[in-house]
């Protein structure tokens, strides 16, 4: 588990969290111009007082000895963490929401060799977290 440090005084702030565990299935998907492609699986869990990052994504099975994907998937795991944090970060600085109060659980992921891109796994999770932050699926608490 990786704990992260959130940009806000947690005591002065109205925190925006999930009350629930919250699955989600995030996708970037483009067709126009060379093609993106990214399917993260994650779910969101109330943790009191905390903001953790937690892997569980392992790297999928017609991928096993593909040496490029095999060297790139802790990059993408690193990416995806990035954009929790810059998720966080960015509702906070420019929205004034403090996003708090939970683990994000990464299950899995889905990649397309020739179509996958590092960067359209951050894209997909920020979409996912924007979702689940944004469309009433988390609730504001006070700590």
């Amino acid at each position: 588990m990786i704990w992260i440090n959130p940009p806000y005084e947690v005591d002065k702030v109205s925190i925006i969290t999930v009350t629930e565990l919250a699955e989600k299935q995030a996708r970037y998907i483009r067709q126009a111009g060379a093609e993106h492609y990214a399917i993260v699986d994650f779910v969101i869990e109330p943790c009191q007082g905390h903001i953790g990052f937690k892997n569980e994504a392992l790297i999928q099975d017609d991928l096993k000895g593909n040496k490029e994907w095999e060297q790139l998937f802790p990059i993408l795991i690193c990416c995806i963490y990035d954009a929790l944090k810059e998720f966080i970060q960015n509702q906070y600085h420019e929205r004034n929401l403090a996003i708090g109060n939970f683990i994000f659980k990464l299950m899995s992921l889905e990649i397309r060799p020739g179509d996958s891109r590092v960067m359209d796994f951050k894209i997909a999770t920020y979409i996912g977290l924007r979702e689940i932050f944004e469309n009433n699926e988390a609730k504001s608490s006070t700590s």
